[in-house]
């Protein structure tokens, strides 16, 4: 008998190659009746989200993704009455939510909305920073305030929601920090100076975020898109051919994608090409 199989397979043979390889399956990659994990997804039913921004656009069609998948959303906006709207939305599909009015670049209310959703939830599992502002202007005309109000809710804001977490999932040993971007963080333009600044630092902070957590059994995943029909893209784009920007569900549907994939998968960075890329 093989001593390393435990079969009568000689060493080397097709046999043993076989055996060896189902071993390691077995113990790596999660096999479960047959099946190879990587063809298995991860289960969200009964997972608690905290998503930023949900009022509307990407944010209220994670939220509402997300609660047809079993989990829990807590949703935090500036706006009460959209908040209240997407609540009654996912409670009437019988999903469970519950609305966290929020100004995610002050410390003190992020804190206090995590604290809300720890003791409703008893937990955070998924975060998912998607709160953003965008004001376009060429570099001269770039007012600091406006400077200022794009660092504030892109990068500071993405900071301090996942600083409030961070140290609570490393310490239950899992969790899933997933940041909304933009291709205009991996590629700046023009009016874009604040806008692509503060993109490209959430790009950034996501990297260090995955490096620190990764250890402690924590993910972090940026997810840049690009053109999406949403009210802040038509604001600053008013002539925009709307067959030619994405949706935002197409958008949740890349979050929740990036959401599912087993333990043994991981995506760092998605670039979700709309037909106006």
């Amino acid at each position: 008998m093989n001593r390393d199989t435990g079969s009568d397979a000689d060493e080397g043979s097709l046999e043993h190659v076989a055996l060896h390889r189902r071993k390691r399956m077995t113990t790596i990659e999660k096999w479960e009746a047959g099946v190879p994990a990587w063809r298995l997804v991860m289960d969200l039913n009964d997972k608690v989200a905290l998503v930023t921004g949900g009022g509307r656009g990407i944010g209220r069609a994670t939220a509402q993704q997300l609660a047809a998948k079993g989990v829990s959303v807590a949703i935090a906006a500036r706006s009460t009455a959209e908040l209240d709207e997407v609540v009654t939305e996912i409670e009437a599909s019988g999903g469970r939510a519950i609305g966290c009015p929020t100004d995610v670049t002050d410390k003190a209310a992020v804190h206090q909305t995590r604290d809300r959703v720890m003791s409703e939830f008893g937990r955070i599992d998924i975060l998912v920073n998607n709160a953003g502002v965008a004001i376009h202007n060429p570099i001269v005309d770039v007012r600091e305030e406006d400077w200022d109000l794009n660092i504030a809710v892109n990068l500071k804001g993405t900071f301090l929601c996942t600083q409030a977490v961070f140290a609570h999932m490393c310490e239950r040993g899992s969790g899933h920090i997933v940041n909304v971007s933009s291709v205009s963080g991996n590629r700046g333009h023009v009016r874009g100076a604040a806008y692509c600044a503060a993109k490209a630092g959430a790009i950034a902070l996501t990297e260090t975020t995955d490096a620190e957590g990764r250890p402690h059994g924590v993910k972090a995943t940026v997810i840049c898109p690009g053109p999406v029909d949403t009210r802040m893209r038509r604001e600053n784009h008013p002539n925009d051919v709307l067959e030619n920007l994405g949706q935002p569900e197409g958008i949740a549907d890349a979050i929740l994608f990036v959401l599912s994939q087993p333990d043994s998968a991981h995506t760092i960075e998605l670039i979700v090409r709309t037909p106006l890329m």
